[in-house]
């Protein structure tokens, strides 16, 4: 059992991978609309420039898809579930007066200085329990990794199943050699992920459950689009899975912001080789 630094307790990522199947009563989708196969994030022009600058829309396929709006946290006050961090608040809604539904931000609580040598970005998201209150928000955490094989990587457990629930690990993998190509929208690609399964036996090969296609840091249209895949599309893993995967596709896009996606801080040499 491991203790984080704000009292919290959880588990190796290679105990997690092997907490057996309990049953939980799990909660119907909370999100007031599904999550489709294909997303996109776009800049929110539709209320003016100030409007873009604080927000972003969750679209499906196109930009007249509207489903969810995307808050940017600056982090000057401590409104909110992230308090001093820099953050996004995705709202289970349309509008700012929506109910935040999960959040995803810089870690620390301390205003800038404390975000700048972590190597986790925070996760908020509603319980896995049906019982409990889904405002009541539980932490998870996207940890920035660094392996021979992978490079920079970004890893998260959570439960999966639609009844029988279990922990399970997955992992964000850039992959080399694609800019330029286009993603299934057809805007052209600046830095493409894949969302990996890490299997139980450390032998066995991953499997891709999503994809995640970036366009230019600075574009101020079109931002991402999130696909899918697998596993992931058949919603065996269930919809909470799915909320945790747009949260995370989020924290990836947040860090790239801050110019964090390509660098790992604030590791020690010993973890920085194959995540030991």
């Amino acid at each position: 059992m491991i203790e984080t630094q704000n009292g919290s307790r959880t588990l190796p990522y290679h105990v997690l991978d092997r907490v057996p199947l309990r049953p939980m009563p799990t909660a119907a989708f909370i999100g007031y609309h599904p999550f489709p196969p294909v997303m996109n994030l776009y800049a929110n022009y539709s209320s003016g420039v100030i409007s873009a600058i604080k927000s972003h829309k969750l679209c499906g396929a196109t930009p007249n898809d509207f489903l969810y709006l995307v808050e940017y946290h600056i982090g000057y006050t401590a409104r909110g579930p992230l308090n001093f961090g820099r953050g996004y608040y995705l709202r289970n809604g349309m509008t700012f007066k929506d109910p935040i539904l999960a959040a995803t931000g810089e870690k620390s609580q301390l205003p800038l200085l404390g975000a700048l040598f972590e190597s986790e970005t925070l996760v908020k998201l509603p319980p896995p329990d049906m019982n409990q209150n889904p405002r009541d928000m539980v932490d998870e955490v996207l940890r920035t990794e660094i392996s021979r094989e992978h490079g920079v990587t970004f890893r998260f457990s959570i439960e999966v199943g639609t009844r029988w629930l279990r922990r399970e690990t997955f992992e964000w993998r850039k992959v080399t050699g694609t800019i330029g190509r286009r993603d299934p929208g057809g805007h052209k690609v600046r830095a493409r992920y894949t969302l990996e399964r890490l299997p139980l036996n450390p032998r066995a090969p991953s499997t891709t459950v999503a994809e995640l296609s970036f366009n230019d840091v600075l574009s101020f249209t079109h931002l991402f689009t999130l696909e899918l895949k697998g596993a992931g599309l058949t919603g065996e893993l269930g919809d909470r899975w799915t909320l945790m995967v747009v949260t995370t596709a989020l924290s990836l896009h947040l860090l790239r912001q801050l110019g964090k996606a390509e660098k790992v801080s604030g590791l020690g040499a010993a973890e920085k080789v194959d995540g030991t």
